[in-house]
């Protein structure tokens, strides 16, 4: 199993008060805040580190029914979860649960990530969610084609 870090997720109030903050300490490259229907959320992606692409999801809810408004409401926002980028989400998925991992969300489309990097592909990119001693979420993303 091949893990590479791709983004930490922040939840937030509003995207565009945390992107002007983060303009303010000189991260000046983002995406457009894309919402995704599938996942109830808005995003933007700050790029924190260029020559590797690592970065900071910024996630805001699009309505009370999304899986992050809960978290905004107990806890006023913050970190949500670490994504690291997988070859095959499906078998790393299996290898994370025989290894003890509680699956929240098995894979499925994101539409919003190909959204805001442009991603124009007939294979669509796929998350899947984990907890890990039930303390911290863990996000799989496999990249479409």
């Amino acid at each position: 199993m091949k893990l590479k870090l791709d983004h930490i997720g922040l939840v937030v109030s509003k995207i565009s008060e945390f992107t002007g903050l983060f303009r303010v300490l000189g991260l000046r490259e983002m995406t457009e805040s894309e919402p995704d229907p599938l996942q109830k959320v808005s995003a933007s992606f700050v790029t924190v580190e260029e020559g590797r692409k690592v970065y900071i999801e910024l996630l805001e809810p699009t309505d009370d029914t999304s899986p992050v408004a809960n978290f905004l409401k107990k806890r006023g926002g913050g970190l949500h979860h670490l994504c690291f980028e997988v070859d095959d989400i499906d078998a790393t998925s299996v290898e994370l649960v025989e290894k003890g991992f509680q699956i929240v969300s098995a894979p499925v489309e994101c539409i919003g990530y190909d959204k805001s990097f442009k991603r124009e592909s007939s294979k669509k990119s796929r998350i899947a969610f984990f907890l890990v001693s039930n303390r911290l979420l863990v996000e799989l993303l496999e990249k479409g084609s």
